[in-house]
């Protein structure tokens, strides 16, 4: 992870911190609070005045790469051995550039810590989140709170109906890094803001979820240690709809215990 502030260079203020994600190459922008739209960067201004300050990594994406020589540059090689780098990289180039742009004043310096109040609203992002059924998504947040989702309750944003009809794309759920959004097909994003305003808290959180999973999920190993039976006799069970995993792979399957223990009752 690389962190930058943003800084006015007429005014001199910093207005903002910039953070990237070498491996996803995602980026964000998170704002000050209360800054602005006349001082916010141009391409930020519409989320400003709906006093949304973590700005999408989409527009925050576009922002890094008007700041940064394009990797379709016609002289694209020769910039690249004059600064003595083997491949294009986005980041590097924003090094490079110091996110000088033309249309504005702002500029970007590196720094090791995270403002306060990145740190603080990390608290309300998604720490996990997991496709249910009917549409419905479970969220867990860094604050520990727990939300059961009614997909339907996002139509406004683009192609959402898609994620509804088609269950592959609803499956490929994920929250993105950082925990700001979560996304379908690395396409279709819903912000935690959003997440945290819909559906209704559920008195459960991720470590009771976790505590769950390791005391009543079995692989097959511990499936067969507990009934003491071989792995033929545990997928014959499964072969007879006697046993129904919940999880099946080609390495072993997962089963709820209580299923185990019920197997020869």
């Amino acid at each position: 992870m690389r962190s930058y502030n943003i800084i006015d260079k007429d005014s001199n203020m910093n207005i903002g911190c910039l953070i990237c994600y070498e491996k996803s190459e995602d980026c964000v922008v998170e704002l000050i609070d209360g800054i602005d739209e006349w001082s916010a960067p141009l391409l930020f201004d519409r989320f400003v005045r709906d006093g949304i300050y973590t700005i999408p990594r989409k527009a925050s994406k576009l922002w890094v790469e008007e700041r940064v020589i394009p990797s379709d540059r016609q002289n694209l090689a020769s910039i690249l051995k004059n600064h003595k780098l083997k491949e294009y990289n986005i980041f590097k180039m924003l090094d490079i550039s110091k996110g000088i742009c033309a249309q504005d004043n702002m500029y970007i310096k590196p720094t090791n810590e995270l403002p306060e109040y990145v740190e603080l609203r990390a608290k309300e992002y998604v720490r996990e989140c997991a496709p249910l059924s009917n549409g419905r998504l479970l969220c867990f947040f860094n604050d520990c709170t727990t939300r059961i989702i009614h997909l339907s309750e996002f139509t406004d944003i683009d192609k959402i109906e898609y994620v509804l009809r088609d269950e592959k794309l609803f499956e490929s759920l994920r929250v993105v890094t950082g925990g700001r959004c979560v996304t379908f097909n690395d396409s279709i994003d819903i912000p935690s803001y959003r997440l945290r305003q819909s559906g209704e808290n559920v008195p459960i959180s991720l470590d009771d979820f976790i505590t769950f999973t390791k005391l009543n999920i079995l692989d097959t190993t511990d499936g067969c240690n507990m009934i003491e039976c071989s792995r033929q006799n545990l997928a014959y069970l499964t072969k007879k709809q006697r046993l129904t995993p919940i999880k099946e792979n080609v390495r072993g399957s997962l089963y709820l215990k209580a299923d185990l223990e019920n197997v020869f009752s």
